[in-house]
């Protein structure tokens, strides 16, 4: 494998973190189409970027347990489904030809955009219902509260459905763990739509799991040679001094500029990855 310097995969994994920061994709999606984009293996970039995704979440999460917006029993209780996902994840990428995966993250991407742009329309237009908390929901007790800065009131919530948001997180798990990112956008739909989470909570626990859900996948690529330490340390810091530069610009960037760089940026990972895909099935 040829080992790119140092200095170029800081750069990359900074501007990767910037821009996953601003868009809310995360800094691994981003960052292992453009290694593969300047000649970095597919499987390598996915293994190392695992490790970035731990680093990201380690650092964001703690602020939001101890402003206490993180549900951290929600969490645990969906981390294990998550951590299977991953394992799985893991394991597939590793038995899986790099022609197949690089469709793989094209399909996941789409999917999940779909998938997004549906609960965000059908949130719009649907009432949170009354609906009574089903046996094993009640069983688990997650619930918890939150001061909503923004709102200057106390949020209350409980979690409903929790047998099938549970199972339905080992899809995530296996996304997050066979590409390399955290995909964080669908495991917080998951807590939205499914589980009746706030959406702060949602995100917030979301992240909490992702750091977990990338140590367990993790393990499998670093077992099987693919994690390069001064190389997985580079993206790591890379992603994350990104990662805090794009939280302090997102805030002077208008709606509209947001939108259009996500949108700009996902086509572009999207053809990224496919273009890749097609081009392997010539060589």
């Amino acid at each position: 494998m040829e080992i790119l310097s140092l200095y170029t995969i800081l750069v990359i994994a900074f501007f990767a973190g910037l821009l996953g920061s601003l868009t809310g994709l995360g800094g691994a999606s981003i960052m292992t189409p453009m290694l593969v984009g300047i000649g970095f293996p597919l499987k390598h970039s996915i293994a190392n970027a695992m490790i970035s995704v731990i680093a990201t979440s380690a650092g964001s999460s703690a602020a939001y347990v101890r402003d206490r917006i993180t549900n951290p029993r929600a969490a645990m209780y969906l981390e294990m489904f998550t951590i299977i996902g991953g394992i799985v994840g893991a394991i597939i990428t590793l038995v899986t030809p790099s022609t197949a995966l690089y469709f793989f993250f094209a399909s996941f991407l789409i999917t999940m955009n779909l998938y997004s742009f549906y609960e965000k329309r059908r949130r719009e237009y649907h009432i949170s219902s009354s609906e009574e908390l089903d046996r094993f929901s009640r069983w688990l007790g997650i619930h918890g509260e939150y001061y909503d800065q923004s709102e200057m009131r106390t949020i209350r919530y409980v979690v409903k459905r929790a047998h099938i948001g549970g199972p339905m997180m080992i899809i995530a798990g296996v996304a997050a763990g066979s590409l390399g990112i955290g995909a964080g956008a669908f495991k917080t739909t998951i807590q939205e739509s499914i589980l009746d989470l706030p959406t702060k909570v949602a995100s917030t626990t979301s992240n909490f799991i992702i750091g977990m859900t990338g140590l367990a996948a993790s393990t499998v690529y670093i077992s099987s040679g693919y994690v390069n330490p001064v190389i997985a340390g580079a993206m790591a810091l890379g992603t994350t001094l990104g990662g805090l530069v794009g939280s302090r610009l997102l805030p002077r960037i208008s709606i509209g500029g947001v939108r259009f760089l996500s949108m700009a940026i996902t086509i572009y990972v999207i053809v990224q990855m496919m273009y890749k895909g097609v081009a392997s099935l010539w060589i």
